[in-house]
């Protein structure tokens, strides 16, 4: 598999998790509750950063599928 069809999956695959995890939650508000990771406390702030990481690394993985140029196009 090339590099260019490997990170279009990748990056897809994470776009429909994403697209999920968003119906999940609207539809079930009780799952953002603040939860502890020991002694570091997970808030809707700190949340909405991975989220936002999460998203950005599917972007930039869908986009580089684009972008990118494999030997054998060169």
């Amino acid at each position: 598999m090339n590099t260019k069809r490997l990170l279009r999956a990748i990056g897809i695959l994470m776009l429909i998790v994403a697209v999920i995890f968003v119906y999940v939650a609207l539809n079930a508000p009780q799952l953002g509750r603040v939860f502890y990771i020991g002694s570091f406390k997970v808030d809707a702030h700190v949340k909405r950063i991975f989220y936002l990481g999460y998203l950005i690394a599917a972007v930039t993985l869908l986009t580089a599928s684009f972008v990118i140029k494999d030997k054998a196009d060169q």
